[in-house]
């Protein structure tokens, strides 16, 4: 038995360890943690924690540990997530990604859409001990002309889905479904499914135009979903035990969104417009347990814009009215180059959420929103061995809090 001081050659030394020992035991090493000062939702209590089998335990078992850890000094806390991304499709430069999630200890990926057939042979990269775990939409559900239309026909022109796609009438129900109407909902529900989601996305965007938008070829790209179509798809995916995340652009689709009762929000609205979200939605929203994901720092593209400073103060005032109302809050991106640390410090620097608001967000909210059926982001009795070591407490001192990250496990696996 290993008995070692948490530092940089202990980090190293356990790191090879762990790979001569996955070999045997893909669950990992069993491991005793003494000193830590572990999370527990509030505040950071000092305890002894072991981990067997890839779970943790809080009770120490009469058998023999491979290694025990001294976390004298050091503060635990559940991995970090990204909760609204679309950069795991393609393989271009795909283990460049996957390693800037971990190295920041973002373990956990909600992919809010994807071609299941440009995704699949690239699945053994995700939901393993020793890489990333993502949930995944697949194709969503949007209206005629509507978004994601555009982005796909514009991907075929970049010859993105060469070998797959020839034409963009090819990728509708690859990429995409048009759901007109109730037939069209009915009538191609099954395809839906058979993808097997693990949740189902809708597209709302200017939903308070939509007569005047859905014929207009002017707005190709820029709508979605006939907001009356809302309370059904719910109701079709929750009878199919799946949750529905709603990409929204405006307060008005964020409206149509809570009174839908979907379970997710996969966007703070009015990022790019500057309105402010009606606070009794928000309410309703907090009532109804649902989800908002930030992916606040998409107002970042309006730099050059003139207006910027107050679409940046809009953003800031759509949070507090969710804060306020006591929503729950997920931290995701929807940046392309990142893995939700850029809007983690975007969130920081607006001065609104406390370090504990803040951890609690990152490591809790944004882990069970992406994956919600899996024993993560607590770290309780029998709940997965997955967490990160820090070197400085989160609680007194926040700001690139990934670069504190001395140790990182995984299902029990040590992770480089």
């Amino acid at each position: 038995m290993k008995h070692l001081l948490l530092g940089l050659f202990l980090v190293t030394q356990l790191s090879i360890s762990q790979q001569n020992t996955a070999k045997l035991n893909p669950n990992g090493l069993r491991i005793e943690l003494t000193n830590g000062l572990w999370f527990n939702g509030n505040t950071f209590v000092k305890r002894t924690v072991w981990v067997k089998d890839g779970i943790l335990s809080f009770s120490k078992e009469n058998t023999q540990n491979d290694t025990v850890i001294d976390l004298t000094g050091k503060y635990v806390i559940p991995p970090f997530a990204e909760a609204h991304n679309h950069n795991l499709e393609s393989d271009y430069e795909l283990e460049k990604r996957i390693k800037a999630y971990l190295d920041n200890g973002v373990f956990y990926v909600k992919h809010l859409s994807s071609i299941k057939k440009r995704i699949d042979p690239l699945m053994h990269h995700y939901n393993k001990p020793s890489g990333i775990d993502v949930s995944l939409a697949h194709a969503p559900l949007t209206g005629s002309g509507g978004h994601p239309v555009a982005l796909r026909k514009r991907f075929l022109g970049y010859g993105h889905f060469d070998g797959l796609f020839n034409t963009i009438e090819e990728i509708e129900s690859h990429g995409y479904f048009i759901i007109d109407n109730a037939d069209d909902l009915n009538r191609k529900w099954d395809q839906v499914l058979s993808f097997k989601p693990d949740f189902i996305k809708i597209n709302l965007l200017y939903s308070e135009e939509y007569q005047k938008r859905k014929n207009d070829t002017a707005y190709f790209g820029k709508k979605g979903l006939n907001p009356d179509l809302v309370p059904a798809i719910v109701a079709k995916a929750h009878k199919n035990n799946l949750r529905v995340s709603a990409h929204v652009a405006t307060a008005h689709d964020f409206h149509v969104a809570v009174t839908g009762e979907v379970d997710e929000i996969a966007h703070l609205p009015e990022i790019h417009n500057g309105k402010h979200i009606a606070l009794e939605d928000a309410q309703l929203a907090a009532q109804k347990g649902m989800v908002v994901t930030t992916t606040a720092s998409l107002v970042t593209k309006n730099r050059k814009r003139p207006n910027y400073d107050q679409l940046l103060n809009n953003v800031r005032s759509n949070l507090e009215i969710l804060k306020e109302a006591g929503v729950t809050i997920a931290i995701g991106s929807d940046m392309y180059n990142d893995s939700s640390v850029g809007e983690f410090q975007l969130l920081q620097s607006l001065n609104l959420f406390s370090n504990l608001d803040l951890l609690k967000m990152w490591c809790e909210n944004s882990a069970t929103t992406t994956l919600p059926h899996r024993k993560i982001a607590l770290l309780k009795e029998g709940y997965e061995a997955s967490f990160l070591v820090l070197d400085k407490n989160p609680l007194e001192d926040i700001k690139e809090i990934n670069k504190s990250i001395i140790l990182k496990i995984k299902q029990g696996i040590i992770l480089d």
